[in-house]
């Protein structure tokens, strides 16, 4: 089965040329308002940049009706992270019914991962707080394909089952298709060229436990986020306990990633 995934993401299209107008544009020295026009270029970009910019994640204290507004608020980086999330959901042409969350649902959970990513890395490791922010947006994508197989196999009712008496999804990809999204997604970006740092931390926090050291610190808190928000529960008692024990066990400040946890909460999400 893991063949058969690698054979299908090489048969994926490249990405179009709109994301790569918004990349050149992130990279260079033009002003927001040449990257507020390129996106505009795109319905897609501008639906999904202003629902993000109007979420209550972000805690803007006004209403954000146009791009550039929402450009000029976020910045490139985090304007392109968001850029290529909605560009690979668009592309992969998002269902995931088999487990058990509308396709809008699914984007409000990477855009929480997202959030999670972004507040924690402020306070801990600003540097690497950009890359984190794509990392956590995008680490999901590879349920998009599995549910493809799933939906293709007619288990889709099977699947749920599983999902629903487990803790751990990974380990019920592992155990129906000897892969899981995480590795998936990884070989996804690795195929669309993405940074190789990006590639790599999505595909080491599948086992952090093994991740190079250089690497332990995003691929354990890849993983914590997922235990905080996933197509399961999203910032419940158990998983937030859970998490909070993963970061103590592993070398974060425990308080830390708690008071971020009840920040986020307290936006109402």
């Amino acid at each position: 089965m893991i063949e058969e995934f690698k054979k299908r993401i090489k048969t994926l299209p490249p990405l179009p040329k709109s994301f790569h107008r918004v990349l050149q544009i992130c990279e260079s020295d033009s002003g927001v308002g040449e990257l507020a026009k390129a996106i505009e270029g795109d319905p897609m970009m501008v639906a999904q940049i202003l629902k993000t910019a109007n979420s209550p994640l972000y805690g803007f204290n006004r209403q954000i009706k146009t791009v550039l507004q929402a450009v000029s608020l976020f910045g490139k980086n985090m304007t392109k992270s968001l850029v290529a999330s909605s560009t690979v959901q668009g592309m992969l042409k998002v269902s995931v019914e088999p487990y058990s969350v509308s396709p809008e649902q699914f984007v409000n959970i990477s855009n929480l991962q997202g959030a999670i990513a972004k507040a924690w890395f402020k306070r801990i490791a600003p540097e690497k707080m950009d890359d984190m922010f794509l990392c956590a947006l995008l680490q999901d994508t590879g349920k998009i394909l599995i549910s493809d197989e799933v939906i293709r196999r007619d288990e889709v009712m099977y699947f749920k089952e599983d999902i629903a008496m487990s803790f751990d999804i990974g380990a019920v990809e592992m155990n129906n298709f000897g892969t899981t999204s995480v590795l998936i997604a990884a070989d996804i970006f690795d195929h669309w060229g993405f940074e190789k740092g990006i590639v790599e931390n999505i595909r080491h926090s599948n086992d952090p436990k093994n991740a190079p050291d250089e690497l332990k610190q995003t691929a354990w808190a890849l993983y914590i986020i997922r235990v905080l928000a996933n197509q399961k529960q999203q910032l419940s008692d158990l998983n937030v306990q859970t998490a909070l024990n993963l970061a103590a066990e592993n070398g974060f400040n425990e308080q830390i990633l708690k008071e971020v946890v009840e920040e986020i909460k307290e936006k109402g999400v």
